[in-house]
């Protein structure tokens, strides 16, 4: 395809020819100052920095002495960052780039996770290995001499028989043996009894997505299904999070979607769900979170930006034919089209927009319009065109031209038939709407807060990631020669490839940027498999007349999803424009052969009004964190703080009060007067002071109860598979599901409201005895979290079964922040079937121990415990603030091309 059959609905093609801006006319940039802050970070010490792989690594890993460590403290917050879900598409393929993926969706299943580990993984320096097992996907790293196993996916890490060493994929459902089993060797001997992850040996997981036994994770990790992919990865790196603020401009991210109301129950069926168009990027042509209601995952932000007539020209992108009138924009010559160019940046993945204009014409013969593009100017298309004369204010709302962009170039065109001044654009504002993961933004949680705000180099960027699978890739380039694309991306291998073999094939692309570009950073994920196939990155300054080739993968080993990123830097001055070569040949033709999955180009050029090496003082911003505090009575206080940051980098604390972790409601970012309103310090003007929170890790000791006969004085009901025929259930060591309902109830004795049965356990000597554990469900699904559940449990003990003396009621209400740091939780975010802890003030000596139990709905209990030992120590996080320095440079973090276990 050649550069000109691309330009069919280039700049102006869709207006009358008077309205046709000429490539080779100068650009009419302003002077004027321009507040601005590029780069902008909020990061707070509840959670990670998600701006780029590299910041990700130091604020999850940096304060882990050991790799063994590190992996947890990914795992632990991977947990947090996604749900098992239908896995958000995009062009054709499993988002697994993680700073894409946490930031803007967290919709994953195995295979999606099980890539972002690798990349993630990858970007530390560690070798992974990609596994397909009996339907299920899982991915491994290797450190400390042997390869491990952390399945994002159910949330699950398993040991070795040791209880440290975390096992791999063929150790956990080989046959084994050890004293967890009684020494019996059994097939799936790490699966059943050495899960971190479960609720007992051959229970159930309890941060899973749904009721998973560790019989069915047996069955997953069988050895005859493991099916080691040596030929891919399934990873993918390279996005970064750009939040760049001008002058007038405020983005606030809230941490639900804002399209949420109240969901109807359709009469007889399911809760139905409902969302609007406008407020997501549709997966597969649905709203992503439609699959998956319960988890909440999807948050919204809404970016306005409002300029008047003073600011329109200073904060113009370009403008071309243009000049700074009185009250507005206007033509620079009668006759003659100009118009002024603003780029609409989103941060977070845009879904729909909002433009309003002020547009006076004065005759019908002067002409105006608006248009937009996603493709970097390449296409545009007109969504706006006056209807008539005067002052004429104009509303437009855009969905479908803007979904799925990160960045939209908002054109307005302008002729003055009679005078040039006749025609002119007064005011025009912005309100774009963006989604977002609510899992991954900047938290906080009860107590003192530490909020860390920066920004980095202070250039803008212009950043291309085209769609590549059926000719979708035309929009974005001026070249292309020999070039065959997938109808639908195959996932395994290259979507775009040669057409005939042994010819060379190639694409090219074009950055064009307002001012001078300091970098060029371009590369992409890599199929390179054929004889003598090689793939390479060049790069032009001077309009294709001279190349330089930067890369050449010649290396066609194994795994064939290569990642590689170029950096260009010392760039001439004056440069403005780039163009990018991706170029491959092979032996032999097809997309098994050479070619690209994916790619990705940005290029940083300097703000307005900036020497070629930034160093001026960004403006001051306002930071306002909005939360809500639950009281302990269950009620909600809503609360906010504003702060002014001055000088950059700044942190500052925010104390939280309340009983429990807040709700965070949402997170305001805007320069210094951009929001007339604010108020700096706390919204009550109250500080409830506090310490820093800190989370525990609870150790609990041998369960005395395990195998020991008890007594009931009530029968258990039959209702749904329960039951208790030989009375043996409550004691088998087995641990059901914290998810309630359909085949729950076959794991335990249910009773109902009224039954108020007494289970008496017989320990068979008098022990020690330092905590007693029952784990709860039933219907309705009360949640613990949320103070629902209604049931009441006493326990009494005695050492010669007459005299028994209480030991007080179990606590149904839990809160979050007593949740130790190695339980997994629900994807659901809820607790309805927990195994509820109820510690002795002291530990009491007894060989009877009695379960008082009044049911206040159909109650299931299926284990009854007798705890020896209940340890909690204090646990840090350890999460790393920013320290300074700029890890966005994607080129210090690629993986090591190399086949694991080779």
């Amino acid at each position: 395809m050649s550069a000109s059959s691309s330009a069919a609905c280039r700049p102006g093609s869709c207006l009358p020819r008077a309205f046709l801006w000429f490539a080779a006319a100068a650009l009419g940039l302003s002077a004027w100052a321009r507040a601005e802050v590029c780069n902008i970070k909020v990061v707070t010490d509840a959670n990670p920095d998600y701006s780029d792989i590299g910041s990700m690594i130091h604020s999850i890993t940096s304060n882990w002495p050991e790799t063994k460590d590190k992996c947890w403290a990914i795992w632990y917050w991977n947990h947090i960052a996604r749900r098992q879900t239908a896995p958000m598409i995009l062009h054709g393929l499993e988002l697994t780039d993680p700073i894409r993926q946490f930031n803007d969706y967290g919709y994953t299943m195995c295979s999606t996770v099980a890539g972002v580990n690798c990349g993630i993984w990858g970007a530390m320096g560690l070798d992974v290995k990609f596994w397909d097992i009996s339907m299920h996907t899982v991915p491994e790293v290797f450190y400390d001499g042997r390869y491990h196993m952390y399945d994002s996916s159910l949330s699950a890490i398993y040991t070795l028989c040791d209880g440290k060493t975390v096992a791999g994929v063929q150790d956990i459902g080989a046959a084994g043996a050890c004293e967890a089993s009684g020494g019996k060797s059994e097939p799936g001997h790490i699966a059943r009894y050495h899960c971190l992850n479960a609720t007992s040996p051959n229970g159930f997981l309890t941060g899973a997505d749904t009721a998973r036994s560790m019989m069915d994770e047996y069955r997953c990790f069988n050895p005859n299904g493991l099916k080691y992919r040596t030929y891919l990865n399934n990873w993918d790196l390279g996005h970064r999070y750009i939040l760049n603020l001008r002058d007038g401009e405020v983005y606030t991210r809230y941490y639900h979607r804002l399209d949420a109301g109240p969901e109807r129950k359709a009469e007889g069926g399911p809760q139905e769900f409902h969302s609007d168009p406008a407020y997501f990027v549709p997966n597969e042509g649905k709203d992503p979170e439609a699959a998956n209601p319960r988890y909440r995952i999807r948050g919204n932000g809404v970016r306005v930006w409002a300029l008047t007539a003073e600011g329109l020209a200073a904060n113009a992108y370009i403008m071309a034919g243009a000049r700074a009138g009185p009250g507005g924009v206007v033509p620079r010559r009668a006759a003659l089209p100009g118009g002024v160019t603003f780029k609409v940046e989103g941060a977070n993945v845009i879904t729909s927009m909002k433009i309003k204009a002020t547009v006076h014409l004065a005759t019908e013969s002067d002409l105006a319009g608006i248009s937009v593009s996603t493709t970097d100017g390449e296409v545009w298309k007109e969504v706006w065109r006056n209807a008539k004369t005067n002052r004429s204010p104009t509303e437009i709302e855009l969905r479908e031209e803007v979904n799925g962009a990160y960045e939209v170039l908002v054109r307005v065109d302008l002729v003055g038939d009679a005078a040039a001044a006749d025609a002119r654009l007064e005011a025009i504002s912005f309100e774009t709407t963006t989604m977002l993961n609510s899992k991954t933004q900047p938290g906080l949680r009860l107590g003192k807060n530490t909020i860390y705000v920066g920004a980095g180099e202070q250039t803008e960027s212009k950043v291309l990631w085209p769609e590549l699978q059926a000719d979708r890739y035309r929009p974005y380039v001026v070249e292309a020669k020999n070039i065959k694309t997938a109808a639908q991306h195959p996932g395994y291998q290259a979507v775009m490839y040669a057409d005939k073999p042994g010819e060379e094939a190639y694409v090219v692309f074009k950055l064009d940027c307002p001012r001078d570009i300091t970098r060029v950073t371009y590369g992409g994920r890599l199929y390179n498999r054929g004889p003598h196939a090689h793939i390479d990155f060049l790069h032009s300054f001077d309009g294709g007349k001279t190349w330089k080739r930067s890369y050449s993968l010649s290396d066609t080993t194994q795994p064939w999803d290569v990642i590689h990123y170029e950096k260009v830097e010392g760039i001439p001055a004056g440069t403005r424009s780039v163009l990018l070569k991706y170029l491959w040949n092979a032996d032999v033709a097809g997309r098994d052969s050479c070619g690209l999955y994916a790619v990705r180009m940005e290029a940083n050029y300097l703000p307005p009004c900036r020497p070629r090496l930034p160093a001026a003082a960004p403006q001051p911003l306002e930071v306002t964190f909005t939360w809500k505090e639950r009281q302990a009575d269950d009620s909600l206080v809503t609360r906010s703080h504003t702060q002014l940051v001055e000088t950059l980098p700044a942190t500052y604390t925010i104390d939280v009060g309340g009983v429990d972790h807040p709700i965070v409601h949402s997170l305001k970012v805007n320069l210094k007067g951009a929001a007339p309103t604010a108020k700096y310090g706390y919204s009550d003007g109250k500080d409830p002071g506090g310490e820093k929170f800190h989370d525990r890790w609870a150790t609990y000791g041998k369960n005395l109860a395990e195998g020991k006969p008890y007594t009931c004085s009530v029968p258990s009901r039959t209702n749904w598979g329960a039951g208790d025929p030989q009375g043996k259930i409550l004691t088998d060591g087995v641990v059901g599901s914290p998810y309630v309902g359909g085949g729950a109830y076959q794991f335990g004795a249910l009773w109902q409201q009224g039954d108020k049965p007494v289970v008496t356990v017989d320990l068979g000597k008098v022990e020690r005895c330092a905590a007693f554990r029952i784990q709860t469900g039933g219907w309705p699904f009360w949640d613990a979290l949320r103070g629902e559940v209604k049931d009441k449990v006493e326990v009494l003990t005695s050492t010669d079964g007459k005299q028994y003396t209480s030991q007080g009621f179990f606590d149904f209400r839990l809160r979050w922040k007593d949740i130790p740091a190695n339980f997994a939780w629900p994807d659901e975010e809820t607790l309805c079937g927990p195994n509820y802890l109820l510690v002795a003030a002291a530990p009491v000596e007894a060989r009877y121990v009695r379960f008082d139990i009044t049911p206040a709905r159909f109650l299931s209990v299926s284990e009854v415990q007798v705890l020896d030992l209940v340890r909690f120590e204090p646990f840090d996080l350890r999460i790393a603030l920013p320290d300074g320095k700029d890890r966005s440079d994607i080129t210090e973090y690629l993986p090591k091309h190399t086949l694991a276990g080779k």
